[in-house]
């Protein structure tokens, strides 16, 4: 039989780069957004919530920033608001999308173009990945780690992992493999709706928590009987050492 692989936690850095590519218009950014490589579209789609994990509501990516402020064009830039508001689709899923809703706009606007001085610079994120001395060998485990695992983290193996790879590295991935379905369940909702990493590791601890009730009850009705007296016995003890070494209230001074 195979012995279950733990789970090794790690964080992400990413470093930025140009992808080579300047857009002033609708047309220009169309083919930008057709070309160049996935990495691009996941720093300016994707990698918004990591960067600004602890913002009370995100911003719209960056296509759609510059398409309603640069171009002035509220209406598109709503569009491309909505369809990179999902954080864990697909990139080619998203590339198609966005080509698409910027092929549907009258070409009499898709040509009107703004300044170099206020053009879209495409930019890549490549990802440094460090491992953290953090290790899970029982999804009951990630629950105790989680809440001290940072941001980065949080974004790196609930989003990156799932979306550009590696998936050793997908933790929903991993908790279904051992058998967690419920965890993975509620981490991946959580993580499709767009919300700050900070919101989105706290929701995560506390729907996990009620996951594991039922699993907590079963593995304690399974303890031996003459056990469970054993450590009621013991905790009643060491709660009565605790009562008796406490000062009384007429002795504290």
């Amino acid at each position: 039989m195979t012995e279950p692989v733990p789970f090794h936690f790690s964080t992400v850095a990413h470093l930025e780069l140009p992808a080579g590519w300047v857009a002033t218009d609708l047309d220009g950014l169309s083919e930008g957004i057709a070309e160049v490589p996935a990495d691009s579209l996941f720093n300016h789609v994707t990698r918004i919530g990591a960067r600004h994990p602890r913002a009370r509501d995100l911003p719209a990516n960056d296509f759609a920033r510059w398409v309603g402020t640069a171009l002035q064009d509220p209406e598109t830039a709503e569009r491309l608001a909505f369809a990179g508001a999902q954080p864990i689709r697909p990139i080619e899923d998203l590339r198609a999308a966005l080509v698409a809703i910027l092929g549907s706009v009258p070409k009499r606007r898709r040509s009107e173009s703004v300044p170099e001085s206020a053009a879209f610079h495409f930019v890549r994120a490549r990802s440094i990945v460090a491992g953290l001395a953090l290790e899970a060998g029982e999804p009951e485990r990630i629950v105790d780690l989680w809440e001290g695992v940072d941001l980065a983290a949080v974004f790196y193996h609930l989003v990156e992992a799932r979306v550009i790879g590696p998936k050793a590295d997908d933790l929903c991935l991993w908790l279904r493999a051992r058998g967690a379905q419920s965890m993975a369940e509620g981490a991946e909702a959580l993580s499709s709706a767009g919300l700050p990493l900070a919101r989105l590791r706290r929701e995560i601890a506390v729907r996990w928590r009620r996951a594991l009730i039922p699993r907590r009850v079963v593995r304690r009705a399974e303890v031996p009987e003459e056990v469970r007296r054993s450590e009621e016995r013991a905790a009643a003890a060491k709660l009565a050492g605790r009562l008796r070494g406490a000062p009384r209230e007429r002795d504290r001074p």
